[in-house]
């Protein structure tokens, strides 16, 4: 009897054995043919720029964004003193993405007249689930006209000789669930000099951080380092600080900088004040980005009987 139950314990232990060996075959079949949906980062700038430059963040397929930018400051011994503020800029835009890696926009300020225009493209997302990609990467092209003169910049008379380019590479990183970096290696070529000396070409780098204190709010930071500056009363590094509120659909952002416009070639080449809290030389910034869903789909409403 005692054999017969032997040979049965042995039974059921070959049977169970085979049947984990099988189950374990077919998990491994499984894991192979099932897809591994990648995770990427989300909001390692939140919006489409950091301060004064552009971020490596682009909008998902269909959204709208419109961009109110302005910067206030005083001007020392002026004849036009005034209570707030003796100059304001400001800057209208529009920016919309045409899929998910590509976003493209449109803009013009009013103080110095200048009309621009980009494109940019998300070649590399950061990815979380693995260390394959570990930062991500957005190609950033635009083009920019002059069409006034202002501070010490003479608007050429040759309207051939107005415009600007700027061909950017973005490396940003989101390091900590809070901390985001980037650095933005920059070229900028000018079709026009103000300066007998000066260079039509200019190489400058940039960083940027942006550090998450809550739910809604954030600090931003930005500074360019420009290799080949303008000469004369222009030729300063700009450098930016902010403070980013979010609510809802709305992103405001309060700053404090040294430049003066709004488009990357101007601000990075033609800055004209030092930052520091001498008498005219910071600019109080005060910015509002709201976004439009266009290709959200609303579901249909069941009517109550």
């Amino acid at each position: 009897m005692k054999k017969n139950n032997s040979f049965i314990y042995l039974g059921l232990a070959l049977v169970f054995g085979i049947q984990s060996i099988s189950a374990q075959d077919l998990f491994d079949i499984l894991d192979k043919e099932t897809p591994k949906i990648p995770i990427y980062t989300q909001a390692t700038f939140k919006a489409n720029r950091i301060v004064i430059g552009q971020s490596v963040e682009t909008r998902k397929k269909g959204i709208l964004e419109f961009n109110v930018h302005t910067k206030f400051w005083n001007i020392p011994d002026s004849q036009t003193q005034a209570f707030a503020a003796d100059r304001v800029n400001a800057r209208f835009a529009l920016e919309y993405a045409i899929s998910d890696r590509l976003t493209t926009g449109f803009g013009a300020g009013t103080f110095d007249g200048t009309f621009n225009l980009f494109g940019k493209y998300r070649l590399l997302r950061q990815r979380q689930d693995n260390n394959k990609t570990p930062f991500g990467i957005t190609l950033v092209q635009s083009a920019s006209y002059l069409t006034r003169s202002f501070n010490h910049v003479i608007l050429p008379e040759d309207s051939s000789e107005r415009f600007s380019y700027t061909s950017q590479v973005l490396l940003a990183r989101k390091i900590t669930p809070n901390f985001s970096f980037q650095v933005a290696p920059t070229f900028i070529h000018r079709t026009s000099q103000q300066f007998v000396e000066d260079d039509n070409n200019h190489f400058a780098l940039g960083f940027g951080t942006r550090y998450k204190l809550g739910n809604h709010v954030s600090i931003a930071s930005e500074y360019y380092y420009v290799a080949n500056p303008v000469s004369g009363i222009h030729g300063f590094n700009p450098f930016a600080l902010g403070v980013n509120w979010e609510v809802s659909d709305l992103i405001l952002q309060f700053s404090l900088t040294n430049a003066r416009s709004f488009d990357e070639a101007t601000v990075i080449t033609l800055t004209a004040n030092n930052f520091n809290f001498n008498n005219g030389n910071l600019h109080i910034g005060v910015s509002a980005t709201y976004v439009f869903h266009t290709n959200q789909k609303r579901g249909k409403r069941k009517s109550k009987k």
